[in-house]
């Protein structure tokens, strides 16, 4: 099998937290039976999410999302072959921007928010590595 790795990024509006807890609980799902692999990036406006796995698989979660109306605006950032996979341990990993070191997040925000659309393909990539790694989350005091 061939690893594939597809960004994409869309915008949301209004987000509930069982908004997410939906598309969360529903990406497992549908993952778990199609070998994907990936993490869902949840900022106050828009999504950036990672997904992994067989070149077919993608294409059919990818056209998934095409259809669903909790994404608005849905544009591909980067897609091509992997060598492994980023988040190998999840079949869908959450990571709210909230949750992310300032000192890591501002790295990538464009104009002082974080809009994946605007981001540049090495930013993007360097971004999800950073990600996948277990030092980037913020801890509550």
């Amino acid at each position: 099998m061939q690893l594939t790795r597809l960004v994409y990024s869309s915008r949301h509006r209004d987000l509930q937290p069982e908004t997410v807890d939906d598309i969360l609980e529903k990406s497992r799902i549908n993952n778990l039976r199609d070998g994907i692999t990936g993490a869902l990036i949840v900022s106050d406006r828009s999504f950036m999410q990672l997904l992994e796995g067989e070149r077919d698989a993608v294409a059919k979660c990818l056209l998934r999302l095409l259809g669903d109306p909790r994404h608005d605006d849905i544009r591909i950032l980067c897609a091509g072959d992997a060598e492994h996979r980023l988040f190998a341990g999840w079949s869908m990993h959450l990571i709210q921007t909230s949750g992310i070191k300032r000192e890591i997040l501002s790295r990538y925000e464009i104009d002082g928010s974080f809009a994946p659309e605007k981001m540049t393909q090495a930013a993007i990539e360097d971004l999800c590595k950073v990600l996948s790694k277990d030092d980037w989350e913020e801890i509550a005091a």
